[in-house]
Parts: C-alpha cells; structure tokens; sequence
C-alpha cells in the first residue's frame, strides 16, 4: 500500500499535461530537420532566383544572406555544406 506522501512524490515527478503539450511543440518548432545537402541545394537554387545572396564576411570567408522576419541574415555554411555546394556546382545534382 503506498503512503500518501510517496503517492504526492509521483506526481511532483511526472510532467503536466500541459508541460507535455509545450515540450512537443517545442521540439517541433523549426520545421523538419534538413540535411547539409539538402540546405546547400536549396540555398543554391534561391541564389539562382535572387533570393539569397553570398556576402563576404571579415574574416574572409562568406555567408548567405537570407532575408530574415527582421531583416537580413547571415547563414554561414558549414564544410559539409561547402562540399555539397561544390558538388553541385560541378553539376552533380538531379531533380
């Protein structure tokens, strides 16, 4: 049989509905997860359209400039970008 208060310490433990319902929508928030590929694919193509655009950063390396919901954002790729940008670039991507 349990105690009252051992019953009272199950609940402290045990997230609210509530809580649940915010940590899942929580984890959801920022849409699917994209792989380096995928990104270095899309932002490729919205350069192509004039969507983005690269910019030169001070530290000599670039980033994509991707207008934000409070203005212009810097992207900087990351090498396993950078590899698929190459590739693409090369021509090795099909739709």
């Amino acid at each position: 049989m349990l105690r009252a208060g051992a019953m009272a310490n199950n609940k402290k433990n045990k997230p609210s509905a509530l809580a649940s319902a915010a940590s899942r929508k929580l984890a959801g928030i920022g849409g699917p997860r994209m792989t380096p590929e995928n990104m270095a694919h899309q932002l490729f193509h919205a350069e192509e359209r004039g969507e983005v655009s690269r910019v030169t950063l001070e530290d000599g390396t670039w980033a994509w400039s991707v207008q934000g919901p409070n203005g212009p954002q810097m992207l900087k790729p990351t090498p396993e970008m950078l590899a698929a940008l190459a590739r693409i670039e090369a021509g090795d991507h099909n739709h």
